[in-house]
């Protein structure tokens, strides 16, 4: 058990995110996504570690260009990029390998509306 906990580390929370041509929409859901974490860490004394890992599935768009943007500006965006399109369930497991995390939430799509304020 000692083991395991030391393995976990301080991330407390992963977000795994499956993007396939997702360009246009991953902007807004990053910063939705920053801004609930701003909330929660500002209502609470134990600020919330978070990671975000963003498998890139094969996108025919920018989509793996404005990934590294993000990276670039936020160390704690980490991106999967895939040859080719594998499917949703292929990003998934590599993004659930790939958390570092003692919790995972799992966004099966950078475009739909998520009621982050649930979270």
């Amino acid at each position: 058990m000692e083991n395991i906990i030391k393995k976990m580390g301080g991330i407390d929370l992963s977000f795994v995110v499956p993007c396939y041509n997702e360009s246009l929409n991953l902007d807004n859901f990053y910063l939705e996504i920053l801004n609930q974490i701003n909330i929660i860490n500002e209502q609470n004394s134990k600020q919330i570690n978070c990671e975000f890992i963003f498998i890139n599935d094969g996108s025919t768009d920018n989509t793996l260009e404005i990934l590294k943007k993000l990276a670039l500006k936020d160390n704690r965006v980490k991106i999967l990029n895939f040859s080719r399109n594998f499917g949703k369930e292929a990003a998934i497991l590599a993004g659930l390998q790939n958390s570092s995390a003692k919790a995972t939430i799992l966004i099966l799509f950078a475009d739909t509306f998520f009621a982050f304020n649930i979270v």
